[in-house]
């Protein structure tokens, strides 16, 4: 990338985020003119009900507190509120990733990619996988299957085996049953 093309998109950088700066200032202070009176009458009365009997000294400081704590209390609101819709943004996110992997390795494939229970890291255990192929053993008739068993919570971290297609056990799930599965920590599944 040439110097004059950096230099050019932190200029655009720069200028977007210097009129979303005023653009924020003036929301506070539109904010604080249409609020800002209402809400120190109401503070007052507020007070005014909490300790009608106290003096006038200790309304005071209690009315201080409250205007100090309203702020912080409203900004750990909204601190959940972005965190939560962040988060489903990036779990949302994950799994179009996923999904556009899937497509792209089944890509000309007509039947898609059943899923399968596997008895993985050992016999009493049982994984759900993802057969990505089928094929016949070397010495023997045996059917195998390559069987792609997913992460959690990031299904496109795993691993992959090679199992006996008779020990598998096929189930109805899609892809996108599997990798909401995983991405909600078992939380999000079908019925069967």
């Amino acid at each position: 990338m040439p110097f004059s093309s950096r230099i050019q998109g932190w200029q655009d950088r720069c200028k977007w985020t210097y009129l979303l700066g005023w653009v924020f200032i003036a929301g506070i202070a539109l904010v604080i003119e249409l609020v800002g009176s209402s809400l120190l009458q109401n503070l007052g009365s507020l007070v005014e009900r909490i300790v009608p009997a106290a003096p006038l000294t200790l309304k005071i400081v209690l009315a201080i507190i409250l205007l100090a704590l309203i702020p912080l209390i409203v900004g750990w609101l909204a601190g959940i509120l972005l965190k939560s819709m962040q988060g489903r943004r990036n779990a949302e996110a994950l799994q179009t990733m996923q999904k556009k992997l899937f497509v792209e390795v089944a890509e000309g494939d007509s039947r898609g990619f059943p899923v399968a229970l596997v008895n993985w890291p050992n016999a009493s255990v049982r994984t759900l996988g993802v057969i990505t192929s089928t094929f016949k053993e070397s010495r023997g008739d045996r059917e195998l299957a390559a069987v792609y068993l997913p992460g959690t919570p990031d299904p496109t971290s795993g691993a992959l085996r090679i199992v006996a297609v008779e020990d598998l056990t096929m189930t109805e799930w899609s892809i996108d049953d599997l990798t909401g599965f995983h991405g909600t920590f078992g939380s999000i599944c079908p019925k069967s």
